[in-house]
């Protein structure tokens, strides 16, 4: 690449923000860890490296846990993005 030019900035809490409003109503009890990654990838371009890290943002946003590292659980069950 040639001629890249950085035109603004986001802060990660509003990259969260505005990746949060896009997931609305594709995150789901059980959604496994690693096709949240792949939304992550395909759809905002998020590096595989800050996948992990992102995830656990998103995870502590929608008041969730992850007991099994692999799928995160709404702490109040049926909650879902809405």
């Amino acid at each position: 690449m040639e001629d890249v030019e950085v035109r603004d900035t986001v802060s990660e809490e509003h990259l969260v923000k505005d990746v949060l409003r896009e997931l609305m109503g594709h995150i789901y009890n059980r959604i496994t860890v690693s096709e949240l990654c792949k939304i992550l990838k395909d759809n905002f371009d998020i590096l595989s490296r800050y996948c992990c890290d992102f995830i656990q943002r998103l995870i502590i946003e929608l008041d969730m846990y992850c007991p099994d590292r692999k799928h995160p659980y709404f702490v109040e069950g049926n909650k879902q993005v809405a």
